[in-house]
């Protein structure tokens, strides 16, 4: 017997058994695991959370065993569909699964706290982003086309007389119907082409503010008197008043740079090959 048991094949046979014997094992431990469905409490108060947030009230036991059940059945048909392959080359899947691992390394990142220095370059280095437009704040008389040249006293030039005179009338009461505000505050000049477009704009923002009302200034609608209540000039905002703005920029592009750098390593693990390409 001693001497079988020193016998090479006979070892190899009874390692053979251990490695059969274990595998079976853990495939019998794992078939038994991956047939097992568990919801635990924190899933269920997960749940019950988010109900609360949606419906405004917490979900009665009915509700409750509902969303359980739906738990159940996405988890079972999730497990099929992997055990069936359903979830390889799946674009929309692959999307899905990157996008999450893109948020783990974001949640990941970490920045260091800029001091002042650093912000003052990069406020230096962006200027632009801080730099306030050109607006405007006026009052207009519209004067629809169609309408203005068939009414009496309705022409441009009787109204700016009536506007300017000495007893001037509410400048409310005249002109059309205009289907936009008839007034306008610190009004950027890049809005201001949008509503009345770039010839309106052009011509607005080259008049002087000051109490007399001036035009008639064309527009995509037609004619307008127009009072340049004030008119600001486009300005640089001082670091001082924009700081904290700053700050959330820098913060922004230093963790946009450091989730490039973690993806940039995760790929950089991998081995790219393209067919085709030389």
């Amino acid at each position: 017997m001693r001497a079988l048991l020193r016998e090479p094949l006979v070892h190899f046979v009874l390692v053979a058994a251990l490695v059969f014997a274990g595998h079976a094992a853990w495939t019998a431990y794992a078939d038994a695991r991956d047939g097992t469905i568990t919801v635990t409490e924190e899933d269920m108060e997960r749940m019950a959370a988010l109900y609360a947030s949606e419906s405004g009230a917490l979900p009665s036991p009915e509700d409750m065993a509902a969303m359980v059940t739906d738990q159940v059945r996405d988890e079972a048909l999730a497990r099929e569909a992997r055990r069936l392959g359903l979830d390889v080359g799946d674009t929309i899947i692959e999307r899905r699964l990157a996008q999450k691992m893109s948020f783990m390394v974001s949640d990941l990142a970490d920045t260091p706290a800029p001091d002042e220095a650093t912000l003052r370059k990069w406020y230096e280095d962006h200027k632009a982003s801080y730099t306030l437009p050109p607006s405007i704040t006026f009052e207009h008389v519209y004067l629809n086309p169609e309408r203005s040249g068939n009414t009496p006293g309705m022409d441009s030039e009787s109204l700016l007389k009536s506007l300017n005179g000495p007893t001037p009338v509410d400048w409310r009461t005249l002109g059309d119907p205009f289907m936009l505000q008839r007034a306008y505050g610190d009004l950027p000049i890049r809005e201001t082409v949008r509503l009345f477009g770039a010839d309106f704009a052009r011509t607005l923002f080259s008049l002087k503010a000051g109490p007399e009302w001036q035009g008639p200034v064309s527009s995509a609608f037609g004619q307008h008197l127009v009072h340049i209540v004030a008119l600001e000039e486009g300005h640089l905002q001082p670091f001082e008043d924009v700081r904290d703005h700053v700050e959330s920029d820098w913060h922004d592009e230093a963790l946009r740079a450091a989730n490039d750098k973690a993806i940039a390593d995760i790929i950089s693990r991998y081995k790219v090959h393209i067919e085709g390409a030389e």
